[in-house]
């Protein structure tokens, strides 16, 4: 298994994850677009889990700045693992380099929104040394 950053033919890779393995409708031109917009913006990241040619998870991130922090900060907008490759290491091997761009890039802290009901995320985020702190809150405009 090898950790390496997105490249543009991973697109198909990633739709299928968000589809088949997280359940959102996912539409590929517009999944290709953000993720164009997010590259183009320079702050964001996305680091794939590649089984001998086969994207098998990801992780994405942003880099921001908060009223709080006294430097910047890293949230992870988004880590899936295909179903059948779960329980392999490979969520804690993405959250690890995550992490590690986040110290290189003199990131104070990493922030993460897990929805309500995925009780096995919540454990898993809790296993990696992430703790509950805040509620999360949206507005469907």
């Amino acid at each position: 298994m090898i950790y390496r950053n997105y490249k543009s033919e991973d697109i198909f890779a990633l739709r299928d994850i968000m589809e088949k393995d997280l359940g959102y409708n996912c539409k590929l031109s517009n999944l290709k677009s953000r993720i164009e917009e997010m590259m183009k913006r320079g702050n964001y990241t996305i680091i794939v889990a590649d089984n001998n040619g086969k994207v098998v998870g990801f992780i994405g991130c942003v880099n921001y700045l908060a009223f709080e922090l006294e430097n910047e900060g890293m949230k992870i907008i988004a880590l899936a693992v295909s179903k059948e490759y779960r329980r392999k290491g490979i969520g804690t091997s993405l959250i690890k380099a995550a992490e590690k761009q986040a110290k290189e890039n003199g990131s104070e802290v990493i922030l993460l929104n897990s929805g309500l009901l995925r009780n096995d995320a919540h454990s898993f985020y809790e296993s990696q040394g992430y703790s509950k702190n805040s509620y999360g809150f949206i507005k469907k405009l």
